[in-house]
């Protein structure tokens, strides 16, 4: 295996941790934005070696939409309402409504499917209460977030099947993503907005790593890898961010549950 792939999770817990210092001094559209332009930075050298195949080219950019427009909006917001620690076992449904989409083109649902879901439902049940009254809107954005990360991955898959060229790929998707949400920066400042810089920085790596040995490994290793990012997140959390967060028997009882039913529909069905 690509022993590369482990820092994936890692980058992003360090992104959604970044994500919640930086909630407490920046407007969250002002972050999202500074994050956006970094990630997009650091792309741009692979506009020397671009892809120009209109197929390529569609398939990509919807795949960023969803990931770096819609995807990070909901992300971002959902973790400055409920925080990093809950918005990521949240955000990390996106295996759940992979698996639904492939009950209607043709897979079979099975017992490890039944469960992974009852895992996971229930584990959202959890985590909806820790705070005494359930912020719905924080909760709903987190699963969103898995949703339309869920639809980006097929369009990735279907944008590889015309051409391999994951770093313009990726370029593609924040640039557009960058120019979607420009129009809504007019007369804001990106000041105090450094966290979520830094927080673009390990985000964009982390989707560059995912890209590269995603060549090579096959998504039943590697997306297994990327979801034990909740874990990473609620550690992270309880050693630096314990003033911010939120931890209780319930709030890792449904971390461990949905990690557990994400992993049930990962490897077992």
């Amino acid at each position: 295996m690509n022993y590369i792939a482990l820092f994936i999770p890692l980058l992003f817990s360090l992104q959604h941790v970044l994500v919640r210092v930086g909630s407490e001094k920046s407007e969250t559209i002002n972050g999202i934005y500074a994050s956006l332009l970094v990630s997009t930075l650091m792309f741009s050298p692979s506009i020397l070696k671009p892809t120009l195949d209109s197929e390529f080219l569609l398939y990509m950019t919807l795949a960023g939409v969803f990931q770096f427009f819609f995807a990070r909006i909901c992300l971002y917001y959902a973790i400055s309402r409920i925080g990093a620690n809950l918005t990521a076992p949240l955000s990390s449904t996106r295996i759940l409504f992979a698996t639904i989409i492939g009950l209607f083109v043709g897979e079979f649902l099975n017992f490890w499917v039944v469960l992974g879901s009852i895992l996971i439902f229930t584990g959202i049940f959890l985590l909806s209460k820790v705070k005494g009254e359930s912020d719905w809107i924080g909760i709903l954005l987190a699963v969103l977030t898995g949703l339309f990360a869920c639809l980006s991955s097929y369009f990735i898959k279907f944008g590889n099947a015309v051409e391999y060229n994951p770093l313009f790929a990726v370029f593609l998707g924040f640039a557009v993503s960058t120019m979607l949400l420009t129009p809504f920066m007019i007369g804001k400042s990106l000041k105090n907005t450094k966290p979520f810089v830094l927080g673009g920085f390990f985000g964009g790596i982390a989707h560059m790593i995912r890209y590269v040995v995603l060549k090579e490994e096959p998504v039943t290793v590697i997306e297994p890898i990327t979801s034990s990012h909740p874990l990473f997140t609620l550690l992270i959390t309880a050693i630096f961010l314990r003033r911010l967060e939120v931890f209780s028997k319930r709030s890792i009882a449904g971390t461990i549950l949905i990690m557990s039913g994400i992993y049930a529909l990962l490897l077992f069905k």
